[in-house]
């Protein structure tokens, strides 16, 4: 098995990332751990709204929800696990590490978690915040696993074996077929083409989406958009922004607007304020 590995070292901590196996890799975009072992660790970081969603447990913490979308992490001595699954489709997050900590993530692709509950994804996840673990007693075990041995490989395998046999596929194909064709447009796809283009009605479509994605049709393709966006945003530091808003939007206008809505900042101050982490789609903001 071949992983592709990131790790970066910020002063006192550490983020790693690899792939999943190739078996997974259609539903689990990579892997990331997140820790550090100082006791003075103080950190606060932003992350904006995605299409690829996160599972992430936390080992020996306290985690508190608060309002407008923000979470406060805080070293505890007691043995405990929290997972948390994220979906903000339109709002930007805010964490606060205090202390030490050690963090797992699962980041999965477009209908990625789909395939591995058998629920419906609105029922299982209900808030955009959730302190849910929706696999039980068998995933905790895995999970202390992962968190006691020191190897990457070793970690990515235990999480590789779970998900394999946790594997319960996904078969409903007009929602696949409508985030397939969304993606492949980069967002750009109208509703109205999208219904037409997969013969089925937009209230079906949004009937869809709710159930499966629990947003709007609209507010999926505005996601998909913007992060496409996002990423180009990122390639360079001489990055053309008047040329990215044509590629993406009705014209530079909007594009600002857009961008501001999910991010509240402009194009140009989020180019400097933003850090990619790894050799993936993260990115947070630590200025703030």
């Amino acid at each position: 098995m071949q992983f592709f590995i990131f790790v970066s070292v910020m002063a006192s901590e550490t983020f790693l990332t690899c792939k999943p196996s190739s078996k997974l890799q259609a539903y689990i975009a990579y892997y990331y751990f997140h820790q550090s072992a100082d006791e003075n660790f103080k950190q606060s970081f932003t992350y904006y709204p995605h299409y690829k969603n996160a599972l992430t447990a936390y080992k020996s913490v306290n985690y508190k929800i608060l309002p407008d979308f923000r979470a406060e992490v805080s070293s505890a001595k007691k043995n405990s696990l929290k997972v948390v699954y994220s979906k903000l489709y339109q709002h930007l997050g805010r964490v606060n590490l205090n202390g030490k900590f050690s963090k797992i993530g699962v980041a999965f692709q477009p209908l990625g978690i789909q395939h591995f509950i058998s629920k419906n994804y609105s029922e299982v996840f209900p808030e955009p915040i959730n302190l849910i673990n929706p696999f039980g007693a068998e995933f905790d075990q895995v999970l202390n696993h992962v968190f006691l041995t020191g190897s990457i490989s070793e970690k990515a395998n235990l999480l590789d074996e779970f998900f394999q046999q946790q594997y319960l596929g996904f078969e409903e194909e007009r929602i696949i077929g409508a985030v397939n064709k969304i993606i492949e447009s980069k967002g750009v796809i109208s509703v109205s083409a999208l219904a037409s283009g997969l013969n089925v009605h937009r209230k079906t479509l949004l009937r869809l989406f709710q159930k499966h994605l629990d947003c709007s049709v609209e507010e999926y393709r505005n996601l998909v958009r913007f992060r496409f966006a996002l990423g180009k945003i990122k390639q360079s530091s001489d990055v053309n922004l008047t040329a990215i808003s044509a590629d993406y939007y009705y014209d530079q206008s909007d594009f600002i607007k857009q961008f501001k809505k999910l991010t509240q900042l402009s194009p140009k101050k989020f180019m400097t304020a933003v850090t990619k982490l790894g050799d993936e789609d993260t990115f947070w903001n630590f200025s703030e």
